[in-house]
């Protein structure tokens, strides 16, 4: 009879060796982005984190730092590349290093393809593929200093599914996976690993203000559709984002990690 694996633990949970690392993670006042700062910061981190919205900002500092975090917060819109520069520059300077990488930025609208014109896709690719670009421009020769440097692009289940109206998003985010892959041969031999992940719907607070909305319809359908037969938790994209940054992820590079419960598997 085949006997249980077991591995080393710390406490309840398996030890990530996160503790004393230094993670910045953009866009972090709330969704997915504050829910990978937790994580990290339960993991032992010391956290730098930006966000557009001062007030929600600090409150999501305040969140942290009443959870045991040491935190640097500091507002900063990610579309700015001299902004998101000078967020890079301050949290080198004030912890005296940076090994871990989260990009992150808001939404675009939505709508279907013929509806979309060109400036649409311009303001698309500077939303949410260029900041990610200029953040990694202005952190690697930090990271490139650490032992095990990590860069996590968070992007969107719709670079692999794209629905009729989430184009915009599509289009723009599924350049992050050739960057991605260059990025991983220009640091060949290094000690920098770089992936993209890729999160379908999580109950963040604007899903779970769709659920109560006009579009509860909507949401109920994709849980039925969905094989996990529910949204992902933001802790759920949390728990693999901290993985990923670990020494024990050494071996995953130049990845696409798909997290949205299996309903990219059914198309």
């Amino acid at each position: 009879m085949l006997g249980c694996l077991r591995w080393h633990q710390r406490g309840h949970e398996m030890d990530l060796g996160l503790g004393g690392k230094v993670a910045m993670v953009a866009a972090a006042s709330s969704g997915l982005g504050l829910a990978t700062a937790e994580e990290l910061a339960n993991e032992g981190c010391r956290l730098s984190i930006c966000g557009r919205d001062p007030t929600r900002l600090s409150r999501a500092s305040d969140r942290l730092l009443a959870a045991g975090a040491e935190v640097l917060a500091r507002p900063t819109d990610v579309t700015d590349c001299a902004e998101t520069t000078a967020w890079i520059t301050e949290t080198a300077q004030h912890f005296g290093c940076i090994d871990i990488l989260v990009t992150n930025c808001g939404g675009v609208p939505a709508g279907p393809p013929s509806a979309m014109k060109s400036k649409d896709f311009d303001n698309a690719f500077d939303r949410v593929l260029l900041p990610s670009v200029n953040l990694i421009n202005a952190a690697l020769p930090y990271l490139r200093l650490s032992p095990a440097g990590r860069i996590l692009m968070l992007a969107s289940e719709a670079i692999v599914r794209t629905p009729t109206h989430f184009v915009l998003s599509g289009v723009a985010r599924a350049g992050l996976v050739p960057y991605c892959h260059a990025l991983v041969q220009e640091l060949s031999g290094e000690s920098v690993t770089v992936n993209v992940l890729a999160p379908g719907a999580h109950s963040t607070a604007i899903h779970e203000a769709n659920r109560l909305g006009d579009h509860a319809e909507a949401i109920r359908a994709l849980e039925d559709r969905t094989p996990a037969r529910r949204l992902g938790h933001p802790s759920d994209f949390a728990a693999v984002a901290a993985f990923l940054a670990s020494a024990r992820a050494s071996y995953v590079n130049g990845g696409l990690i798909v997290i949205d419960g299996g309903l990219s598997a059914t198309v």
